[in-house]
């Protein structure tokens, strides 16, 4: 009955039929215990209602892993694995671009599917409320570590749009958050621009994005991201099977960033979308496939540290 259930959202979801699923599933679950399946699926009917992290959940990390492996096109490939080495060693910030609802998932597969395993399983993901909008949302969540924290009030919308002292109270505990699963051993993954992009071009990153590398040794990965928004395009919950890419840059040091950036937020913000920027395609760049007035000195900071 559980299996069924756990099926039943992977088919609403896209991956495939259930009567194709049944087998990959039973394979894929064999080894995991009645217990195990119990908490998956107590997990995957209710709302995750609590800010802060939410632990990966074993069972949903297979689902998901399995489910993307399904609809994730040959050719799809996790690239600049050279970039990677150091997180092997000590735990990193990956900032990536944001294009669709299974971007981290994406990454997830990506990583482990391609010789990195080891780095998707200590994966922590910043997420927003709306990734605990619906059932397969859910489920795809579980996949890895969660912090649920509320979206920025210059990007929210609908049930996102939070009153700002609350707003203002939650970042000082996900910052805190985000500093204990860091010290934790945990890779931090952070979609700086705050919101999908609707044109799979880059917005603007947030400048309270430069907020969690401040203090310490921390060391930045910039990650480019495309053809997500194919995978699950706007407006839909369900999949289309797609060709997918990751792309990993040089690892920044982020005191040294903001060094070179004097300590300005926006300038390192901006210096982050430039490193992102220049691992994707031209036409995904957006605000950073130019250098404007009065973003050289980010645009200079990034190209301290372009590959």
């Amino acid at each position: 009955m559980l299996r069924r259930e756990l099926t039943a959202a992977l088919a609403d979801w896209g991956a495939a039929d259930p009567d194709r699923l049944e087998a990959p599933v039973e394979q894929a679950l064999r080894d995991c215990s009645d217990e195990a399946l119990a908490i998956a699926v107590a997990r995957l009917r209710e709302t995750e209602h609590d800010w802060g992290f939410h632990p990966h959940d074993p069972v949903s990390r297979r689902l998901s892993r399995l489910g993307h492996g399904l609809v994730m096109q040959p050719g799809s490939e996790l690239l600049g694995r050279e970039n990677l080495e150091l997180a092997h060693r000590r735990p990193v910030f990956f900032v990536a671009n944001h294009l669709s609802f299974v971007d981290a998932n994406v990454f997830d597969a990506l990583f482990a599917s391609q010789g990195q395993r080891e780095i998707a399983d200590r994966l922590t993901v910043l997420v927003g409320p709306k990734v605990y909008a619906s059932v397969t949302r859910r489920l795809a969540s579980m996949c890895f570590g969660a912090i649920k924290i509320p979206q920025s009030q210059s990007r929210a919308s609908g049930e996102a749009v939070m009153p700002r002292r609350e707003v203002a109270r939650l970042a000082v505990e996900t910052l805190a958050c985000v500093a204990e699963r860091h010290a934790a051993g945990d890779h931090v993954l952070i979609f700086v621009e705050g919101t999908r992009s609707r044109s799979g071009a880059m917005q603007r990153v947030l400048a309270a994005s430069a907020r969690y590398f401040e203090g310490g040794d921390a060391l930045v990965i910039p990650v480019g991201l495309w053809g997500t928004e194919k995978l699950v395009p706007l407006e839909t919950e369900r999949v289309t099977a797609s060709t997918v890419h990751a792309r990993a840059g040089r690892p920044v040091d982020a005191a040294e960033l903001a060094a070179r950036a004097r300590g300005k937020r926006p300038v390192v913000a901006d210096a982050l979308g430039y490193l992102i920027a220049q691992l994707l395609p031209a036409h995904y760049r957006g605000v950073y496939g130019s250098v404007p007035d009065g973003s050289e000195p980010a645009h200079a900071a990034a190209a301290a540290f372009s590959s």
